[in-house]
């Protein structure tokens, strides 16, 4: 299989080296295969027995029902036990920082904890 390099206009060319000119076009051909073997595809429906059917809705059913009550049980607000606790003091000021970073720093560690006092 060959690549194909058209013109801004449409026209084949052929390249001279590796180089596609502005505006051209490539085009690759590509084989594509389905999965299954050919023998194994039927088109069309496949049929459901009840039993299948009913367990298609029931599962259906569970999902929408935890779905719409996931706001009465919502989840705890407490971190997990190993959870790294957030910190609570701003970091120290590197040396030789100018005032602008200084402030900066302190902007942001109050932006942080503004969620506290609230």
């Amino acid at each position: 299989m060959k690549s194909e390099v058209f013109d801004k206009d449409g026209k084949r060319i052929t390249l001279a080296g590796n180089v596609i000119p502005d505006g051209a076009t490539v085009r690759v051909p590509q084989m594509v295969m389905d999965a299954a073997p050919a023998g194994l595809h039927r088109p069309g429906s496949l049929p459901l027995a009840d039993a299948d059917r009913d367990a298609r809705q029931a599962a259906y059913e569970d999902r929408k029902r935890s779905l719409s009550d996931r706001w009465r049980h919502p989840a705890p607000a407490q971190p997990p036990a190993g959870a790294k606790a957030p910190q609570t003091t701003p970091p120290a000021p590197v040396a030789g920082a100018s005032d602008a970073d200084i402030a900066y720093q302190a902007r942001c560690a109050a932006l942080e904890q503004a969620w506290r006092r609230t």
